[in-house]
């Protein structure tokens, strides 16, 4: 079975379930799924995401609900931490591998003493949850601060200290920040444990691959010959498939079948 997936998130506004569905009709063995509410994460929305027949490979810590995994607001985290067990127990039921978040902010000063602490907690607190049901728990490469180079995020993963936590990486955010997709991947020391693969021109991200600068030929020869045993994970825009989805879906998966 190919291990090709696509990203629900670029499927918005679509209801999670249908999205699914279009993605496995458009031949993607594996999706990534990105909870768009708090319903995504519920027992009734797993049941319903596990009669689709797609396996949910990833999950994306939901976007719109970021700021509750990194608060220092004493309720506001505790919510977050209800979120993050019920996110971690519907990966479980639906054999998820990896779930998907981003760095933190740098802090300093009083910021440091008195924000940032809570934070570090509550990311703890999802990596444990993670490591008992088996999920790895994937850092996000981004286009500033420590997440911005390889050798940066490789640190900044390896502070942690949490075995659960590897270093994933995002095409676009590579180019986003001024780096070369294929160096950065090249400069790790290890394979990235997961990928979102989008392109980028003219300062435009997360572009459908294929329709940007980055050599797709090449990175794909690099992974293999870094040994990655991930998913290929499409993670394009959803203002690039508002329309015509079927179509596009089948399109990007044929081409990605044609260039791994």
């Amino acid at each position: 079975m190919n291990r090709y997936a696509f990203s629900t998130g670029a499927l918005y506004p679509l209801p999670s379930e249908q999205a699914l569905r279009l993605v496995a009709e458009a031949g993607f063995a594996h999706a990534e799924l990105m909870p768009q509410c708090f319903w995504d994460t519920s027992e009734e929305a797993t049941g319903s995401f596990e009669r689709t027949k797609v396996h949910v490979s990833s999950i994306h810590y939901p976007l719109a609900m970021f700021s509750m995994l990194y608060s220092a607001h004493p309720v506001m985290s505790e919510e977050g931490r209800a979120l993050s067990r019920d996110i971690v127990t519907m990966g479980k039921r639906l054999g998820t591998e990896f779930l998907v978040i981003h760095p933190t902010n740098q802090y300093e000063g009083e910021m440091a003493t008195y924000i940032e602490p809570r934070i570090i907690e509550n990311v703890h607190y999802l990596g444990a949850l993670c490591e008992e049901a088996s999920i790895t728990l994937a850092m996000e490469n981004y286009p500033v601060g420590v997440g911005q180079h390889p050798q940066t995020l490789e640190r900044y993963v390896e502070e942690w200290q949490m075995p659960v936590m590897k270093v994933m990486v995002d095409t676009t955010e590579v180019m986003e920040g001024g780096e070369d997709p294929l160096s950065f991947i090249a400069s790790l020391s290890q394979p990235p444990c997961h990928l979102h693969l989008s392109d980028f021109k003219e300062q435009k991200k997360h572009l459908p691959i294929g329709m940007g600068e980055i050599p797709w030929s090449d990175l794909f020869a690099l992974l293999q010959e870094k040994e990655y045993t991930g998913y290929y994970t499409l993670e394009p825009s959803y203002r690039h498939y508002l329309s015509d989805i079927p179509t596009k879906l089948r399109r990007d998966f044929e081409l990605l079948s044609s260039l791994v």
